[in-house]
C-alpha cells in the first residue's frame, strides 16, 4: 500500500541555491537551525527591565538578524552555487527553473528561501526530473527534515491564505 502523503502546492517565485549530488542517499550538506520554541523577547515580558528597554533590544536583535541573514546567504552560495527560481512548491516537492545545465539522471541537494528578512531557509534532497513547461525542472523531496517540511507547509498555507484574500479584495 502507498503511504505517500500529498500536500497542497501554491504557484510562488522564491530564490533557491542547491548542488548536484551523486544520490539521493547522501547526507545532506545543508544543516538548518531547528528554530526556538519562543521569541527571546518573551523572555524580557515577566522582567521589570522598562518597557523603552525592551523595544531596543529587540530592535537590535531585528537588524542582528538580518546581518546574520545576509553573511549566511554569502555562505550558503558558495556551497550551493546553482541558482534557482522555484515557481510551485509543496511538500512533496517543487517546480523550478535554473540558467545551470542539468544532466539527466541527477539528484540535488536544494535549500529554499522561505523567507528573506530575516533569512528562513528549509532543505530537501532529492531526484531531479524535467517538468512541465518545457524550461522547467521537478525535485521530489526525498530527504527532508520535519522541522524543513513544517516550514515549507506553513509557507504554502500562508501563500494560500494570502490569494485568497486577494481574490475577495479584488
Amino acid at each position: 500500500m502507498d503511504r505517500t502523503e500529498h500536500y497542497a502546492s501554491v504557484k510562488t517565485r522564491i530564490k533557491g541555491h542547491s548542488r548536484i549530488c551523486r544520490s539521493a542517499g547522501e547526507e545532506p550538506m545543508f544543516r538548518g537551525f531547528s528554530g526556538l520554541k519562543k521569541h527571546p523577547s518573551e523572555d524580557l515580558d515577566d522582567s521589570k527591565v522598562p518597557e523603552w528597554l525592551k523595544v531596543y533590544v529587540i530592535e537590535i536583535d531585528r537588524k542582528l538578524d538580518q546581518l546574520l541573514g545576509m553573511q549566511s546567504k554569502k555562505d550558503l552560495t558558495a556551497d550551493f552555487p546553482v541558482q534557482l527560481e522555484i515557481v510551485e512548491i509543496s511538500g512533496n516537492g517543487m517546480l523550478f527553473k535554473t540558467d545551470t545545465e542539468i544532466q539527466l539522471p541527477c539528484c540535488m541537494e536544494a535549500v529554499i528561501e522561505i523567507e528573506q528578512i530575516p533569512l528562513r531557509l528549509a532543505g530537501a534532497l532529492g531526484p531531479i526530473q524535467p517538468g512541465s513547461p518545457s524550461n522547467t525542472w521537478t525535485m521530489k523531496f526525498e530527504t527532508i527534515r520535519e522541522h524543513d517540511l513544517e516550514s515549507i507547509i506553513q509557507f504554502v498555507f500562508s501563500e494560500q491564505r494570502g490569494q485568497i484574500r486577494a481574490v475577495k479584495l479584488g
